[in-house]
């Protein structure tokens, strides 16, 4: 699962264990206030660093470490990493009126985007709805956000609109005293844990989803006073190529024009399938995992498009393959995707890929990731993350490519 090209996972999920107290008189408003001042903290710190250690709990009860380190200089100049299992993923850098973003393993290409002081939006057009990334909520406090953005960096790019619930007096391990706010969403929950003195973020729990697909996760806060010194540096981007988002960085370390491999893996009807066996058609395959949270929406999507293409009369064929699961064999791996299909009232062809074979063949695609084949059984495209307008976007790829 630690693909440089797991976008989505390494920024989205997020969950956890709401610490149990008795929510005082306080509530909603009070609550609101309470992340107020540490917004207002926050505006106030002058430069600093701030690092989130966490720890990514799986349906499965797998456990994997993230990191986000980040901060702002005395010019208002911003940086961020992204780090799983001790990689460093992802590098942005904001100053000089541009935004940076470089990506392991692709080195001949960084991403740039205009930075004129507000982050969260130098970083939506860089990133957007397709990688999911979040600004953190310290560096969007510390230059100028208010408290609705605030709240929406909160959501951490995967959590739906907050409301804040209530807020309970609490204790550290060490004793200080912490205010904890209740947020809810949609789609999950999430509760942050502010330093009654310095008003600063402390700890984070969040969860997404319910029964056995919940994701949990954990992270506390480290805040460091002062320049963050050689993190804001621009990174060397000599012989490298801007493009404008992070997803053209994805697409430019796919290998697309090569043969597809020829993977054979079994349906979940018992039966099998071979991708190569589809040549003359257009094949799309979405690669996706029960656990992995921004999954369960491409999910949706494709099973429009697959429901389309059934009734199309055009030579395509959608799949949908499970991979990067931790079931000990192809039975329990289907009766876990039966059951999510069922919960979900998800209909369409899935594929298992039992062993991981398929998504290292298919170059680590990351999850969630689209790829398509085309007639001649080449990789004709390669969509990595949320697809904005998927369904509209390929569908008419598909029609470019069945001519």
């Amino acid at each position: 699962m630690s693909s440089p090209r797991c976008l989505a996972v390494i920024l989205s999920l997020f969950v956890p264990v709401l610490a149990e107290a008795a929510a005082v008189p306080a509530g909603s408003e009070e609550g609101r206030a309470a992340l107020d001042r540490a917004r207002v903290a926050y505006r106030q710190a002058g430069a600093f660093r701030e690092t989130l250690e966490a720890t990514l709990e799986l349906p499965d009860g797998r456990k994997e470490p993230r990191q986000q380190e980040y901060g702002v200089g005395k010019g208002g100049d911003a940086f961020l990493t992204l780090s799983s299992n001790g990689e460093v993923i992802f590098r942005i850098v904001a100053r000089d009126g541009r935004m940076v973003g470089t990506q392991l393993n692709v080195a001949g290409r960084y991403a740039e985007a205009p930075f004129q002081g507000d982050f969260a939006a130098a970083l939506r057009q860089m990133g957007g709805a397709q990688a999911q990334l979040a600004p953190p909520p310290a560096v969007v406090a510390r230059l100028g956000g208010d408290l609705a953005a605030f709240l929406d960096a909160l959501r951490l790019g995967v959590l739906a609109p907050l409301e804040v619930v209530a807020l309970r007096p609490a204790k550290a391990e060490d004793g200080a005293a912490l205010d904890e706010v209740e947020l809810r969403a949609a789609n999950g929950k999430l509760t942050v844990d502010l330093d009654a003195a310095t008003h600063r973020l402390r700890e984070l729990r969040a969860a997404l989803g319910e029964g056995k697909q919940q994701v949990r996760f954990s992270g506390h806060y480290r805040f460091v006073a002062g320049n963050p010194g050689d993190a804001l540096a621009v990174p060397d981007l000599a012989g490298r190529v801007a493009v404008k988002t992070f997803a053209e960085l994805e697409v430019a370390s796919y290998p697309l024009g090569q043969p597809a491999p020829a993977a054979s893996l079994r349906s979940l009807d018992g039966g099998t399938v071979s991708v190569a066996g589809f040549k003359g058609s257009v094949v799309v395959l979405d690669f996706w995992a029960t656990w992995c949270v921004p999954c369960w929406t491409a999910l949706a999507h494709t099973a429009e498009l697959a429901a389309w293409a059934k009734t199309s009369g055009l030579p395509v064929k959608v799949f949908a393959v499970d991979t990067l699961e931790n079931s000990k064999d192809a039975a329990e791996q289907s009766g876990l995707v039966t059951e999510f299909l069922r919960s979900r009232k998800l209909d369409l062809p899935v594929l298992l890929d039992t062993s991981h074979e398929a998504f290292s063949a298919f170059h680590n695609p990351g999850l969630p990731s689209l790829v398509i084949v085309d007639r001649d059984g080449k990789l004709a495209r390669y969509h990595s993350g949320l697809l904005e307008k998927m369904t509209e976007t390929v569908r008419r790829e598909i029609l470019e490519l069945a001519k």
